[in-house]
């Protein structure tokens, strides 16, 4: 009875907070409560989740790898996927757990609200920015490490948010990365990199070679692929780099994709995927799930634009590593120039509104940062203009547009200030995609700009 005296007490609570999710879980445990007091007057007992994991921490990517090797066959396509542990049942727990668990369930909505009062605030100093300093925000060009002397221009006149860097860097890509980011006009910008791993790893001559995602699923556990992702993570954050564009998130279906997906069965996938994510988290950098809704049965965007089947077909299984991650903030996504049939219009994902602000957004609830796809790919190259292209993609909900290259900035940056002058991008969208970059470069809008 005290159980429930509690969760009432809570209940009462929350509301006069208006918590209102911290309601709805105090509510439901209180029915979940009263429904076990007819079977035990002694205990109200809960399932408590104890999942095993794998102690790697004094071991580099060589000592993981080869720990794995020793029990089974590396690169043998055979193996069978790791299995993921099913959470053991502890049928002893008392009721304290019961208040510790409310507690957690309130306190976690309370951090919800908190951040949803917090990034309030944040669009209404964003409000009082220059337009054309919030667009510079948005744009994300691809370039070499050469160009990081004009990049770094552009970046102190608060006309650029953050850079990719393509090619095959030197070890001098430290000090480049350095001023810009000591001369960006709002603070650090996001400095991305392709290291996903196997064939696709810009830093292979600066950082230790990493397995595809195949491999990983074949010869690691999620414990050791966190581990992986982290140590690897580390390396590039010490070049100066903030984000990492992986892990990838398709099913394997033998086309374009391959071995940069971690195998055909979603909740592999899933499981794989986010273990990766959090491996970049925990080493402080922003990971990028991708390519939503899913790349696995298209073709390769890079020479084409792929068409893949309608969302009802690619629910059940393409689509379950998003679902996954848009229950979360903390991971952005990457949407791919698919054409989604039924769905897109014959337009590709990436600037379409139905997959982006319909599906993603509305429907998924995703309210995290969503970036394109590369606009040099043929699957957007060969129909529009840079400029054309992420003014679509702004329009339908995009928080940030990976640009060609680094000579397509400003003209793309003068189409879009327009466009909103127009009206065709509202501005309200504009701040809100300002802010999700912000906060994604850790930056609070209402201190940055008050230093400046």
């Amino acid at each position: 009875m005290q159980s429930i005296l509690t969760i009432l007490l809570t209940c009462v609570y929350a509301f006069r907070l208006g918590l209102y999710r911290a309601l709805f879980v105090s509510l439901t445990l209180l029915l979940s409560a009263c429904s076990t007091l007819k079977q035990s007057q002694d205990q109200l007992p809960v399932d408590a989740l104890v999942v095993s994991s794998s102690d790697t921490a004094n071991m580099g990517f060589e000592g993981v790898l080869a720990s794995a090797s020793a029990s089974s066959n590396f690169d043998s396509t055979s193996v069978d996927l790791p299995a993921v542990e099913a959470p053991l049942i502890d049928d002893s727990v008392d009721t304290h757990s019961i208040n510790q668990a409310l507690s957690t369930a309130v306190v976690s909505s309370m951090k919800s609200a908190s951040l949803d009062n917090e990034l309030s605030s944040q669009y209404e100093c964003a409000s009082s920015l220059a337009l054309d300093k919030r667009v510079g925000q948005l744009l994300f060009p691809l370039i070499t490490q050469g160009e990081f002397t004009k990049a770094t221009r552009l970046a102190s006149s608060g006309l650029l948010g953050g850079v990719v860097v393509l090619g095959s860097p030197n070890a001098s890509i430290r000090e480049d990365i350095a001023k810009f980011q000591k001369q960006s006009f709002f603070g650090p910008g996001i400095i991305a990199v392709d290291e996903e791993g196997g064939r696709v790893q810009r830093l292979s001559k600066l950082t230790s070679l990493v397995p595809s995602a195949r491999k990983v699923a074949l010869s690691l556990d999620l414990d050791q692929a966190r581990e992986l992702a982290e140590r690897h993570a580390i390396a590039i954050g010490q070049l100066g780099f903030t984000m990492n564009l992986a892990p990838v998130a398709d099913l394997d279906f033998g086309k374009a994709i391959g071995d940069r997906s971690f195998g055909r069965d979603a909740s592999t996938v899933s499981a794989f995927a986010l273990a990766t994510a959090d491996g970049i988290i925990n080493a402080g950098l922003v990971p990028v799930l991708k390519h939503f809704p899913g790349h696995g049965r298209g073709s390769d965007s890079h020479y084409g634009l792929p068409v893949i089947p309608p969302i009802d077909v690619l629910r059940n299984r393409d689509l379950v590593p998003f679902i996954e991650a848009s229950k979360r903030r903390d991971i952005p996504i990457m949407v791919g120039h698919l054409v989604v049939e039924g769905l897109t219009d014959g337009q590709p994902a990436s600037v379409s509104n139905a997959a982006i602000e319909g599906l993603l957004r509305t429907e998924l609830g995703f309210d995290g940062l969503v970036m394109t796809d590369a606009f040099n790919m043929e699957a957007i190259s060969a129909s529009m203009s840079d400029a054309e292209a992420a003014t679509l993609a702004l329009a339908a909900g995009v928080d940030l547009v990976m640009l060609s290259s680094l000579s397509d900035t400003l003209p793309v940056l003068e189409q879009v200030v327009d466009s909103v002058t127009s009206g065709l991008i509202q501005e309200s969208s504009i701040t809100e995609s300002f802010v999700r970059v912000m906060h994604t470069r850790s930056l609070d809008v209402c201190s940055t700009l008050n230093l400046l």
